[in-house]
């Protein structure tokens, strides 16, 4: 029951948080970004499943996918284009700070699906840290590709 609720707030986070692809100073950085993260959670996801690493029993389009699209297109781009809005000036130290505020939470919520619910189930030798490492890892390549977006759209 827990897992369906999760899966329904993860819609409604996404589509609320929609707009804030269009928060100065540009939709035309914030919206590629977003559709890039898409691109590597479904790449990263789509690698764990297949190598049967990670899997999850409860999720949402069950028949027509086999990761988990709530969570890698609507709720991990968005906390990850928001990173990228935070440290839109930042130094290299309050990129690492922000990187843990944005990061801890994230991947402490992993935990919690897969020691608490049957969402997420992690297999073989796949364990609670090497997900922690690789929501950071995400956030590094997004804010890697918004530097990149940034200069091309100057």
């Amino acid at each position: 029951m827990i897992e369906r609720l999760i899966i329904k707030f993860g819609i409604v986070f996404g589509v609320l948080a929609f707009p804030t692809l269009f928060r100065k100073p540009s939709a035309k950085i914030w919206i590629p970004l977003y559709l890039c993260n898409c691109i590597v959670n479904y790449l990263f996801d789509m690698a764990l499943v297949k190598t049967k690493k990670v899997m999850y029993p409860i999720r949402f389009l069950p028949k027509i996918f086999k990761i988990n699209v709530v969570y890698d297109f609507l709720v991990c781009p968005f906390l990850s284009v928001w990173y990228c809005q935070s440290t839109y000036n930042s130094k290299l130290s309050g990129l690492i700070i922000k990187l843990l505020v944005f990061g801890i939470p994230q991947a402490i919520y992993e935990v919690f699906l897969e020691r608490k619910t049957d969402a997420l189930k992690f297999k073989g030798n796949w364990r609670w840290f090497h997900s922690f490492f690789l929501v950071f890892v995400v956030k590094i390549i997004s804010r890697c590709t918004f530097r990149r977006l940034k200069f091309f759209f100057r």
